[in-house]
Protein backbone atom coordinates (compact mmCIF):
# COMPACT_ATOMS: atom_id res chain seq x y z
CA UNK A 1 0.00 0.00 0.00
CA UNK A 2 1.42 3.34 -0.90
CA UNK A 3 0.22 5.34 1.86
CA UNK A 4 2.02 3.34 4.18
CA UNK A 5 5.67 3.72 2.66
CA UNK A 6 5.85 7.33 3.81
CA UNK A 7 7.05 7.98 6.65
CA UNK A 8 4.30 8.04 10.12
CA UNK A 9 3.48 11.38 11.64
CA UNK A 10 4.62 11.58 14.84
CA UNK A 11 0.94 12.50 16.61
CA UNK A 12 -1.79 11.22 15.45
CA UNK A 13 -4.13 13.61 13.57
CA UNK A 14 -8.12 13.95 12.13
CA UNK A 15 -9.26 16.99 10.27
CA UNK A 16 -12.48 17.91 9.33
CA UNK A 17 -13.28 19.49 6.13
CA UNK A 18 -16.33 21.10 4.15
CA UNK A 19 -16.84 20.11 1.03
CA UNK A 20 -19.72 21.68 0.12
CA UNK A 21 -22.91 22.26 1.40
CA UNK A 22 -24.33 18.64 1.56
CA UNK A 23 -20.47 16.97 2.11
CA UNK A 24 -17.56 16.66 4.63
CA UNK A 25 -14.27 15.19 4.08
CA UNK A 26 -12.55 13.77 6.97
CA UNK A 27 -8.92 12.30 6.64
CA UNK A 28 -6.70 11.21 9.55
CA UNK A 29 -3.28 10.09 10.01
CA UNK A 30 -2.08 7.50 12.73
CA UNK A 31 1.38 7.26 14.07
CA UNK A 32 3.71 5.18 14.55
CA UNK A 33 2.70 3.48 17.44
CA UNK A 34 -0.54 3.81 17.02
CA UNK A 35 -0.57 2.11 13.34
CA UNK A 36 1.15 -1.04 15.30
CA UNK A 37 -1.76 -1.32 17.50
CA UNK A 38 -4.04 -2.07 14.57
CA UNK A 39 -1.16 -4.33 12.61
CA UNK A 40 -0.70 -6.36 15.84
CA UNK A 41 -4.51 -6.99 16.51
CA UNK A 42 -4.88 -5.01 19.90
CA UNK A 43 -7.54 -2.96 17.93
CA UNK A 44 -10.18 -4.45 15.01
CA UNK A 45 -9.17 -3.28 11.71
CA UNK A 46 -12.59 -1.60 11.13
CA UNK A 47 -12.81 1.62 12.43
CA UNK A 48 -15.99 4.25 12.78
CA UNK A 49 -16.08 7.91 12.02
CA UNK A 50 -18.52 9.70 14.56
CA UNK A 51 -20.07 12.92 13.42
CA UNK A 52 -21.61 15.28 16.71
CA UNK A 53 -23.19 18.51 17.05
CA UNK A 54 -20.65 21.00 18.34
CA UNK A 55 -23.34 23.30 20.48
CA UNK A 56 -24.35 20.02 22.14
CA UNK A 57 -22.02 16.64 21.79
CA UNK A 58 -24.94 15.10 20.50
CA UNK A 59 -24.52 11.84 18.11
CA UNK A 60 -25.43 13.07 14.71
CA UNK A 61 -24.10 10.11 12.33
CA UNK A 62 -21.07 7.57 12.08
CA UNK A 63 -20.01 5.41 9.46
CA UNK A 64 -17.58 2.40 9.38
CA UNK A 65 -14.08 2.46 7.93
CA UNK A 66 -10.57 0.63 7.82
CA UNK A 67 -8.35 2.36 9.64
CA UNK A 68 -5.90 2.32 6.59
CA UNK A 69 -8.21 4.11 4.55
CA UNK A 70 -7.33 7.41 5.89
CA UNK A 71 -10.01 9.22 4.78
CA UNK A 72 -14.02 9.66 3.54
CA UNK A 73 -16.57 11.56 2.25
CA UNK A 74 -19.77 11.96 4.95
CA UNK A 75 -22.99 13.02 4.13
CA UNK A 76 -23.76 16.49 6.25
CA UNK A 77 -26.84 15.51 8.29
CA UNK A 78 -28.18 19.14 8.58
CA UNK A 79 -26.92 22.05 6.64
CA UNK A 80 -25.72 24.97 8.78
CA UNK A 81 -24.86 23.62 11.85
CA UNK A 82 -21.62 23.33 13.11
CA UNK A 83 -19.83 20.17 13.74
CA UNK A 84 -16.67 17.62 15.24
CA UNK A 85 -15.34 14.45 14.29
CA UNK A 86 -13.96 11.82 16.23
CA UNK A 87 -12.32 8.43 15.32
CA UNK A 88 -12.86 5.56 17.14
CA UNK A 89 -11.99 1.86 17.42
CA UNK A 90 -12.62 -1.48 18.84
CA UNK A 91 -10.66 -2.93 21.66
CA UNK A 92 -11.68 -6.07 23.61
CA UNK A 93 -14.98 -5.56 22.31
CA UNK A 94 -15.55 -2.02 23.35
CA UNK A 95 -15.32 1.31 21.12
CA UNK A 96 -12.93 3.25 22.05
CA UNK A 97 -12.31 7.04 21.48
CA UNK A 98 -8.69 7.75 19.78
CA UNK A 99 -9.25 10.94 17.57
CA UNK A 100 -11.08 14.07 17.88
CA UNK A 101 -11.20 16.67 15.35
CA UNK A 102 -11.27 20.60 14.58
CA UNK A 103 -14.76 22.07 14.32
CA UNK A 104 -16.60 22.74 10.96
CA UNK A 105 -19.15 24.77 9.91
CA UNK A 106 -21.57 22.84 6.80
CA UNK A 107 -22.51 25.65 5.05
CA UNK A 108 -26.25 26.41 4.15
CA UNK A 109 -27.25 26.36 0.69
CA UNK A 110 -28.69 28.65 -1.60
CA UNK A 111 -32.00 28.51 -0.03
CA UNK A 112 -34.57 26.29 -0.80
CA UNK A 113 -35.09 24.84 -3.83
CA UNK A 114 -38.13 26.74 -4.87
CA UNK A 115 -36.25 29.91 -4.17
CA UNK A 116 -33.56 29.68 -6.35
CA UNK A 117 -36.12 28.91 -8.59
CA UNK A 118 -38.40 31.68 -8.17
CA UNK A 119 -38.86 34.45 -10.75
CA UNK A 120 -41.64 37.14 -10.49
CA UNK A 121 -44.64 37.70 -12.68
CA UNK A 122 -42.15 40.50 -14.31
CA UNK A 123 -39.59 38.73 -15.63
CA UNK A 124 -42.01 36.05 -16.81
CA UNK A 125 -44.02 39.07 -18.71
CA UNK A 126 -40.95 40.50 -20.33
CA UNK A 127 -38.96 37.29 -21.32
CA UNK A 128 -42.57 36.05 -23.19
CA UNK A 129 -42.41 37.15 -27.13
Amino acid sequence: MAGLSKPLPAEDRLVLLPKNPGRFFIFWQLSGGRAEAFRSGAFAPEAELRLTYSDDKTHASSHRVSWQQAGAYLTVPAQGRVYEASLHAQRGGAWEKLLESNQAAAPSAAGMAEERAYASLEFHKRSQP
